[in-house]
């Protein structure tokens, strides 16, 4: 029989839900990527906003496959975060937090570092774009 190998201690932060367990299963969405024309797709009905905030949208390629794959990413993170943090303790949010935002800004770096520069236009002609990116939500209102 071989030896049995328990979790460290912070994966299971009560006798309820396996945090790195949960872990697994969202790297395990966001590792088996759809193709780039099908996570365009999902990311539209993520329905994220992009607004510039210096720079012009039409100079840049926003359908670049490093940023699409990002966004995606992110996105699905996001889902995974409201989805999961309602159900958690108190104790088990402490350390789902601590390596959702590790993952959280790995996704945010890949976003950053995207060239959404139009092969066509010339160097000399690059500029600056900065964007924020978000999604609104509906807050539920509790009625008594």
């Amino acid at each position: 029989m071989g030896k049995k190998t328990s979790k460290p201690s912070f994966a299971k932060a009560t006798a309820g839900k396996d945090i790195l367990s949960l872990f697994g299963n969202i790297q395990k969405i966001i590792s088996s990527k759809p193709a780039t024309s099908q996570m365009f797709k999902e990311v539209q009905m993520m329905k994220f906003k992009i607004k510039p905030i210096q720079g012009d949208l039409m100079s840049f390629n926003l359908k670049n496959e490093q940023f699409i794959e990002s966004l995606w990413s992110l996105g699905k993170l996001d889902e995974f975060f409201f989805r999961e943090v309602p159900s958690l303790t108190k104790k088990e949010k402490e350390v789902f937090m601590k390596i959702f935002d590790s993952m959280y800004f790995k996704y945010q770096q890949q976003l950053n570092q995207a060239n959404l520069q139009q092969k066509k236009t010339p160097l000399t002609r690059t500029g600056l774009l900065e964007l924020e990116i978000y999604k609104e939500r509906k807050l539920n209102k509790k009625t008594n």
